[in-house]
């Protein structure tokens, strides 16, 4: 499995555990409910399932067309991408409902950098699916 592959299923299982902790304070303490609404949904739909679904895809999908991935070094940048900007989407939100100021734009910021993430992986995936181009002798 390559080390990018590993990186998500590693990570989505780690925003598995944040999500079920913030989902138990969200019981526990009903007055954390608005300010870890947001939190909790992204850290469970981008966090886990989205990352345990780049993962499996990166390791499974270009086996499976019989053909490398077609950029190693966009799914180590998406990697890190994914995961600076979750962590800073979900710390801005938090941040934002508690103290304000400049944090709402820095949610935005960091949605967009999560935006392009998702796009490498689909640019990744739908060139390594791509048809091969034929030599010609």
């Amino acid at each position: 499995m390559d080390r990018y592959a590993k990186a998500f299923v590693k990570a989505s299982l780690i925003y598995l555990g944040i999500g079920a902790i913030t989902g138990l304070l969200m019981v526990a303490h009903p007055d954390l409910r608005y300010l870890l609404t947001r939190v909790h949904t992204h850290i469970n739909l981008l966090g886990f399932m989205a990352m345990m679904v780049y993962g499996v895809g990166y390791h499974i999908l270009p086996r499976f067309m019989g053909r490398p991935v077609y950029s190693h070094r966009l799914g180590n940048l998406q990697v890190w991408l994914a995961n600076i900007s979750l962590i800073g989407l979900s710390m801005s939100w938090i941040f934002e409902a508690t103290i304000g100021g400049v944090w709402h734009t820095l949610a935005i910021l960091f949605a967009l950098v999560h935006g392009v993430s998702i796009f490498f992986f689909i640019i990744n995936l739908w060139m390594s699916m791509s048809p091969m181009k034929s030599s010609t002798s």
